[in-house]
């Protein structure tokens, strides 16, 4: 069953799924600043994670890294052009979201302020650049390109859950506060709305040249992925390779001439 319209994407800002992430985000940093609940908030939500196993917040939390998270379109290279070069565009505004944010605000995490011996850390424990979350801000990048493509708007909120799970992955590792994944959530989606409203009005992306350029550019990060020596959750190193190799199998099929853009 084909969930995603063949159509090309409009957006209406009338539309539960166009502005309710980015709003509900808002007005969660807004409730955590107000009643300063950030860190009894983290304590609690890190204190549960240890209900799970440390091998499956690894895996989650991988999915939000920036190469791992673009790849998880990777199946719809020389398929929906479109699609992608909505990703592309947003994932420069989502860029200029986190780094743009990281330094001037300079909030430091977790690991720097909160006693080990109450602290459950999985993989390295970063300590400066903590809001905004920038694998929050990159799987709710995806998640929004895809619920402004997706038939069934009901969806949405499955997709919303999904990149929150993975959001709370980086509180379960220890290493952001809710506030940052609220931040992200609140940029990443909007970086998907504006890289899909940019994407309607420059359609380079779809021509033969931007559909080249675009599925390049994304298996070169993937082949990134596969080779990088970042064994910073080594128990999800199988899945970062999985994922490198479900992108770079459609286009060497493009490049032999099975399919074409």
């Amino acid at each position: 069953m084909n969930f995603i319209s063949p159509d090309p994407c409009r957006i209406s800002w009338r539309e539960p799924r166009v502005w309710l992430v980015p709003l509900l985000a808002f007005a969660g940093m807004a409730v955590l600043i107000a009643s300063d609940s950030n860190r009894s908030l983290f304590l609690y939500l890190n204190g549960l994670s240890a209900l799970a196993s440390d091998v499956l917040w690894q895996n989650l939390t991988v999915l939000g890294g920036t190469l791992a998270g673009l790849t998880l379109l990777a199946p719809l290279i020389g398929r929906r052009p479109d699609i992608l070069w909505s990703l592309a565009l947003a994932a420069i505004f989502a860029t200029f979201w986190v780094h743009g944010l990281k330094g001037p605000i300079g909030m430091v995490r977790p690991p720097a302020v909160i006693p080990p011996e109450l602290l459950h850390v999985i993989g390295p424990a970063h300590r400066y650049g903590s809001f905004p979350s920038g694998h929050s801000t990159t799987i709710f990048t995806v998640a929004g390109i895809l619920s402004l493509y997706l038939r069934r708007g009901s969806l949405t909120w499955l997709l919303a859950a999904v990149a929150l799970l993975i959001g709370i992955s980086r509180i379960a590792v220890g290493v952001h506060w809710p506030l940052d994944v609220l931040g992200g959530a609140f940029g990443g989606w909007l970086s998907a709305v504006l890289g899909t409203l940019l994407a309607q009005r420059w359609r380079w992306g779809v021509s033969r040249s931007g559909k080249w350029i675009v599925g390049l550019a994304l298996a070169t990060g993937a082949l990134a992925l596969l080779i990088s020596p970042d064994t910073s959750y080594p128990e999800a190193i199988m899945l970062q390779r999985g994922l490198a190799l479900a992108c770079l199998l459609p286009v060497f099929l493009l490049v032999f001439g099975r399919s074409r853009l």
